[in-house]
């Protein structure tokens, strides 16, 4: 299977697939202050911070199908081309994602939702803020590591454009 075409198009379906996650990611980031301080742009809106967290967590369950599809991609392009090429931060980077999301998607986000469904008393506790601050970091980190696999690979796009000319 030493189709380039195939190659080419797998390579662009993955940089479309991080480059929407990284948009994903940064909508995430922009949208959690709006809804967590949603009664203050709403007149007469009452929501309370546990609503508020409820509705975002919604909005992160939708974006773990993403970044769980994009996690496949990851691990099937990065270990085809590490065995082809032998190239090392691309797969590294591709490989520490992978982890982070796994973290967000299969650890945080279903530790979050159990403890919402517990009541608004089981986010007011320290493990649940530590854990929380822990997926913020992850998600933060994931972000890094997303945006710098999707500069190096598209850098090697650009590299080859250029020397085709």
């Amino acid at each position: 299977m030493r189709n380039p075409h195939f190659y080419s198009f797998a390579f662009m379906v993955y940089l479309l697939l991080i480059g929407l996650a990284l948009g994903a990611i940064i909508a995430s980031a922009f949208s959690a202050p709006v809804i967590f301080r949603a009664a203050s742009f709403v007149e007469g809106l009452e929501i309370t911070l546990f609503q508020s967290g409820v509705l975002m967590t919604q909005i992160f369950i939708k974006l773990n199908i993403l970044l769980n599809i994009l996690a496949v991609f990851i691990i099937i392009y990065e270990v085809i081309i590490f065995k082809t090429t032998r190239q090392k931060i691309a797969p590294l980077l591709g490989f520490i994602s992978v982890i982070l999301i796994l973290l967000f998607t299969l650890y945080y986000t279903p530790y979050i939702l159990q403890a919402q469904q517990m009541g608004e008393e089981s986010i007011q506790t320290l493990k649940f803020d530590a854990m929380h601050k822990q997926s913020v970091l992850v998600f933060k980190t994931l972000l890094i590591t997303l945006f710098l696999l999707f500069c190096i690979r598209s850098y090697k796009l650009i590299n080859n454009a250029y020397k085709g000319k």
